[in-house]
């Protein structure tokens, strides 16, 4: 082991769990006052702090003894039981087995569950009461996977920390994968408490750098994603074949008016040009009724099923209609131009007019600017490339770099010999 990974894996263990929950209030309490008043910010922080007290004298209760261990090379922890029945990181795994690393999957469970699982062992230090449930249970993943890295791809976890904490005792090391881009302007990411955070390129890396508030720091890493390959190097597309791909947008969103309107827009433009051709790609959490309700009234609607993948989606389709979807980027990547359509409120994050032109909101600014790209559909194509590099390092192959990358970290090999890495302090 070198020896600046052991002095960092001594800062770590020597650094105080309970000075960690303290920062952890500090940076809560500035997230509230981003939203909120004083007054209304002591009061939810008053209602957060007694209901996390109340789940640490749970946690304090369901505590257990250290059982039997499964150690692991890798430990893949999904944010939740649904995301890991989602099966969404099956090519990661995949190449990762092959590569020849012993991986385990595990998913994060919520402090309820955490509980009710008993999947909680003491910490090594003393924790607040408050944080008891988050701390131990990364103290129970830890100990029972013993992982020389384990993949995180929750963002904004308290968990995270105390991941750190536990996983530098054991000389190991916390990459959180960004499942999308990080130009959103959730809350969310704003925990930066990692020891390496692999983005897809430097327009994420530029948004995090931007952010007023964040916690903790870590090492970024541009790595690509991992849910491109080799499978996204499409030939260009004839626009002859007026076929028409929709990126669908996930289910929380699709109840809001905006993307209702946008929804209705294309469906409404679909059937008032039955000689083009619609697809739609869902969200894989969406059940996507409306689109089978369309499919039903449209004979030029399709929706697509949920096993087609994005790749094979965007095989069949000249062009690409973007709402608000990372899938974008891989339309890009393949050579296909983009619409952007978006008849709500939007920021359009993924810097679209750089690239295609104006946001489209209405059925004929639609039929324009889809004349228009037909009419120089070469031109279009490349700046489609251009919009996926400018989101997306190492292009299609965000796979097998983020394989190299977990290989750097289990040899202890410094990233910074195969990967542009910037460092991330913390904000606020």
């Amino acid at each position: 082991m070198s020896a600046s990974r052991s002095d960092d894996n001594r800062f770590q263990t020597d650094g105080s769990w309970a000075r960690k929950a303290r920062e952890l209030d500090r940076y809560r309490w500035k997230v509230l006052r981003e939203r909120h008043g004083r007054l209304g910010s002591l009061l939810r922080l008053a209602r957060d702090v007694l209901v996390d007290i109340a789940i640490g004298l749970r946690a304090k209760a369901c505590l257990k003894r250290p059982t039997g261990a499964a150690p692991c090379q890798v430990l893949l922890l999904h944010s939740a039981p649904k995301s890991m029945a989602l099966q969404r990181k099956n090519v990661l795994i995949d190449a990762l087995r092959k590569r020849g690393h012993q991986l385990t999957e595990a998913a994060l469970r919520a402090p309820a569950d955490a509980c009710a699982q008993r999947m909680l062992v003491a910490p090594p230090q003393a924790v607040p009461l408050r944080y008891l449930v988050y701390a131990a249970h990364a103290q129970w993943l830890v100990q029972t996977y013993q992982p020389k890295v384990l993949i995180n791809e929750r963002n904004g976890s308290l968990h995270a920390p105390f991941l750190r904490l536990a996983l530098a005792a054991q000389g190991a090391r916390l990459l959180h994968l960004a499942h999308a881009t990080t130009l959103e302007s959730s809350r969310r990411l704003g925990m930066n408490d990692y020891d390496y955070y692999g983005v897809f390129g430097r327009s994420s890396l530029e948004a995090l750098q931007e952010r007023r508030l964040r916690f903790g720091e870590s090492t970024v890493v541009l790595v690509g994603s991992y849910l491109v390959d080799e499978s996204y190097d499409l030939p260009v597309a004839d626009p002859c074949i007026k076929t028409l791909l929709v990126l669908g947008v996930g289910p929380d969103r699709e109840k809001e008016s905006g993307y209702e309107d946008t929804y209705r827009l294309l469906r409404d433009w679909a059937g008032r040009n039955p000689h083009y051709r619609l697809l739609f790609k869902r969200h894989p959490r969406s059940k996507a009724q409306f689109w089978i309700d369309a499919a039903t009234r449209f004979a030029n609607i399709e929706l697509l099923g949920i096993d087609c993948s994005l790749a094979q989606a965007l095989a069949q389709a000249s062009v690409v209609v973007n709402i608000m979807s990372n899938a974008g980027i891989e339309a890009g990547l393949a050579g296909r131009p983009v619409i952007h359509v978006n008849a709500g409120n939007d920021v359009d994050i993924f810097s679209h007019a750089l690239f295609f032109g104006p946001q489209v909101r209405d059925e004929q600014a639609f039929s324009q600017q889809l004349q228009a790209l037909e009419r120089d559909y070469t031109d279009c194509v490349v700046r489609a490339r251009g919009f996926a590099d400018y989101h997306l390092v190492h292009g299609s192959k965000g796979l097998a770099k983020t394989v190299e990358l977990v290989d750097d970290l289990l040899r202890d090999r410094d990233p910074a010999q195969d990967f542009e890495l910037a460092r991330l302090p913390a904000a606020g």
